[in-house]
């Protein structure tokens, strides 16, 4: 097999494996926002460690995939994608086209998701901010003297 062909493989199975592991991340972070709605922290710090690999294999792939790109002197961009896409044999190269255009569908609302998270973290953290108020002045749940 030539480096031309295992370079194509290598990313062929990562495009693959990449849509297998948003899936499971979008169904993690699904299930992140139920527990962050009931503030269940044990749930949340279990399901964490999940979230924070497949976020580092997702990662460590697209870089990956970078340096394919730069193999092939391509630019590192969806035109680059695109270009390097068109390399493979039909009807391959239309499936596997597909499977990108689903994998960045999955990447936005993952996305989204993990932006839902955060705001929803955020207003739990004013709450709590509110609640014990400014350091500086006298919080609302604290020892009043009469």
């Amino acid at each position: 097999m030539t480096q031309r062909a295992r370079l194509l493989q290598v990313v062929e199975q990562d495009i693959q494996q990449d849509g297998r592991d948003c899936l499971a991340l979008r169904e993690r972070l699904q299930e992140l926002y139920r527990h962050l709605l009931a503030r269940d922290s044990a749930q949340i710090e279990a399901l964490n460690p999940d979230i924070q690999a497949l976020l580092e294999a997702i990662a460590g792939r697209a870089q990956r995939r970078s340096r394919v790109l730069r193999a092939f002197h391509l630019p590192m961009d969806a035109d680059g994608m695109r270009t390097l896409l068109s390399n493979y044999q039909p009807p391959r190269r239309e499936e596997l086209q597909q499977e990108w255009l689903q994998l960045g569908q999955l990447t936005a609302q993952c996305k989204r998701l993990n932006e839902r998270n955060g705001k929803l973290l955020a207003m739990h953290h004013d709450i709590l901010s509110q609640l014990l108020g400014d350091p500086r002045e006298q919080p609302v749940y604290s020892r009043q003297s009469y």
